[in-house]
């Protein structure tokens, strides 16, 4: 890729990286679907704090703001 200077940039090989990702697909195709249903509770159960706390602060934003009266 050529900027309006003239010089080419230079990106980080990403390969590998693609290459991780394409084998975690192929890994988690593999599972039987017993196995994707535990996963994915494995990760709701990972996310709880995350999403509790994210509602705890959208409570206390609203409860922040003014209340407006027509």
């Amino acid at each position: 890729m050529k900027s309006m200077t003239g010089t080419t940039a230079k990106y980080p090989d990403t390969t590998e990286i693609l290459a991780r990702k394409a084998e975690g697909r192929r890994e988690r195709a593999s599972l039987s679907f017993a196995e994707k249903l535990d996963a994915v509770d494995a990760l709701k159960e990972r996310l709880a704090p995350i999403v509790k706390a994210r509602e705890l602060r959208r409570r206390q934003r609203a409860d922040a703001r003014p209340s407006r009266v027509p």
